[in-house]
């Protein structure tokens, strides 16, 4: 295995607030995002963020932007890789392609337990190598995530021969055949299922549909599909709930179902992926969830997304984490929903309030994953994880600015 030679970064990390004053306001929050993105985060987390000796990016940072000893996850280890493939297909990291090469060729070597029960184990102490051999669905939906963006890199028959070994030990071993879906985890932890890692399963196999182009991945996205909307969404209140019994039933009960906004936008977002490969017309659902969302997911008009409702819409849990508003970006410069001046305006509001509120110029390319109701942070440390949300999120405003502040899909007004 190679090791990566850094040299000097490609930006430096200057003050980059006071750029393009004359712009319209999604133009000008869109270029202060994009410059912070490939100045700051991009070569922290690629610099710092990444442990050369062990191969392995770090789970978290202090606030000094010191690595924090602690247990590295798959899932992480996945995500960074998903970035810094889309990051160098994208021009916006040179050394992304080295990178994320080099770490999935560490993620399959470490992780991956091919002579005992399969599948990747959950975590590894890189201190200790001590192993949580735990078998987690939504971490396995992420190695195949990664897996997918690595081949668009290097159409390597070791990716695709990972990528056949996990999709059966997702077969064998978490399937449900009976009620559909899959477990959430080998052995289970408790007496609830979750949406969440099916979801991002999904995000999985549409993006392996993308890249092989094999049919095979859009009939497993279908399946997800038919599972979220008959199971986990209510269309006529727009609820998608997060947990449920071993039949599919809302836990803890009816009418008492947890609902994340952010989960909303990120399905109604994957809805909207998959409609656009399949041809399969998803205005119903993405409607509904875009609706609830818009109307209880914010606690005020500048864009701040609270983290928890109940099925009614009422808030739960005030909380503000930063990934809802990545996620909301997502959908909303896809999905035209309502007025374009007020859809584009909203998108500019949460942009400013990531950038300024969870991204501040101090930080340096770092973030606070989690503020309470006075926008105070409230975890002691910087996760790796979130830079997968934010680099998504800030590149999908970039995305929709170059293209002229046209939308893909119209499923139709909030009344």
């Amino acid at each position: 295995m190679s090791k990566i030679s850094w040299g000097n970064l490609m930006y430096s990390c200057d003050d980059i607030s006071s750029k393009a004053k004359n712009l319209s306001d999604i133009n000008r929050e869109a270029d202060i995002a994009n410059d912070w993105l490939r100045c700051c985060a991009l070569p922290l987390w690629s610099g710092i963020g990444f442990d050369r000796d062990k191969q392995s990016f770090h789970e978290q940072l202090d606030f000094s932007l010191s690595p924090l000893a602690s247990q590295r996850r798959v899932m992480v280890q996945a995500r960074q890789i998903v970035v810094f493939s889309a990051a160098y297909l994208n021009g916006d990291c040179h050394a992304g392609k080295e990178l994320a090469l080099c770490a999935v060729e560490s993620m399959l070597q470490n992780y991956e337990d091919r002579e005992g029960r399969g599948g990747f184990v959950f975590s590894i102490d890189p201190r200790t190598g001590q192993l949580d051999d735990r078998r987690d669905l939504y971490a396995h939906a992420f190695v195949l995530f990664s897996l997918a963006w690595v081949l668009r890199l290097e159409n390597r028959q070791s990716f695709k021969d990972a990528i056949e070994r996990t999709l059966s030990f997702l077969e064998l071993h978490l399937s449900d055949s009976v009620r559909g879906g899959y477990w959430d985890s080998m052995p289970r932890l408790d007496n609830k299922r979750s949406q969440n890692p099916h979801m991002h399963l999904l995000e999985a196999f549409i993006a392996l549909y993308e890249t092989t182009g094999e049919r095979r991945f859009l009939d497993l996205s279908r399946q997800l599909r038919d599972l979220a909307v008959t199971k986990f969404l209510n269309l006529e209140t727009g609820s998608l709930c997060e947990y449920f019994t071993d039949d599919w039933t809302v836990y803890p009960s009816l009418d008492k179902g947890i609902v994340e906004p952010g989960h909303l936008f990120e399905w109604s977002w994957l809805l909207s992926r998959f409609w656009s490969l399949s041809g399969e017309d998803q205005s119903l659902p993405i409607r509904s969830m875009m609706m609830r969302a818009l109307k209880s997911g914010f606690s005020n008009d500048e864009g701040r997304i609270i983290d928890q409702i109940d099925e009614q819409g009422r808030s739960l849990l005030k909380t503000s984490r930063s990934w809802p508003h990545t996620e909301a970006l997502k959908a909303l410069t896809s999905i035209s929903i309502i007025k374009p001046s007020v859809q584009n305006q909203l998108v500019a509001n949460i942009l400013q309030r990531l950038k300024n509120n969870y991204c501040p110029d101090d930080l340096k390319g770092g973030w606070y994953d989690q503020l309470n109701e006075d926008d105070v942070s409230v975890r002691p440390n910087i996760p790796a994880s979130t830079l997968y949300h934010i680099y998504f999120g800030i590149t999908a405003v970039k995305q929709f600015v170059d293209k002229g502040l046209t939308y893909e899909f119209t499923p139709g007004d909030v009344q």
